[in-house]
């Protein structure tokens, strides 16, 4: 076994060891397979989604995005994206303009005023704190596909 960053870096089929119930690895083989299925099932947002465990305080989903999204800001989880292919720009900090409370929890907004925009590509890991602005922009003709960690801060 290399290593927990390529631990990370792996998403797909869970395989869950009968003695360790939190154990879990997904193969490089299986995230090819998932982002293969979740082209066949973008929202008319250009988004497809698939969670693939949920251990409480952290969860894991695979994500495909042909589509910018819109402002978020997650009150109580940070994210952890690993990027698996195709690229993006992410822009962090700043203002959310027109921000809505999609939940207690969560906020949402049409844009970022004053953020920092990071061009991100596959291989590229990166950490946004609970409470930080952030939007994923996808540009015309681009997709990313991305491992989104969430855990509870």
């Amino acid at each position: 076994m290399k290593s927990i960053a390529m631990l990370l870096s792996l998403a797909g089929a869970s395989v869950v060891a009968a003695d360790a119930p939190t154990f879990s690895l997904w193969t490089a083989d299986n995230v090819r397979q998932v982002g293969k299925e979740l082209a066949g099932k973008l929202s008319p947002q250009g988004l497809a989604s698939q969670k693939l465990a949920d251990m409480g305080n952290y969860n894991f989903a695979l994500a495909l995005r042909q589509q910018s999204g819109s402002v978020e800001v997650h009150r109580k989880m940070a994210d952890i994206f690993v990027i698996q292919g195709g690229e993006a720009d992410l822009v962090t900090g700043g203002t959310v303009l027109n921000p809505t409370n999609s939940s207690p929890t969560e906020i949402r907004g049409t844009a970022i005023q004053d953020g920092v925009e990071h061009h991100v590509v596959a291989g590229d890991v990166l950490t946004i704190p609970a409470g930080m602005p952030h939007q994923m922009k996808v540009a015309p003709g681009k997709e990313v596909l991305y491992m989104a960690i969430k855990v509870a801060q």
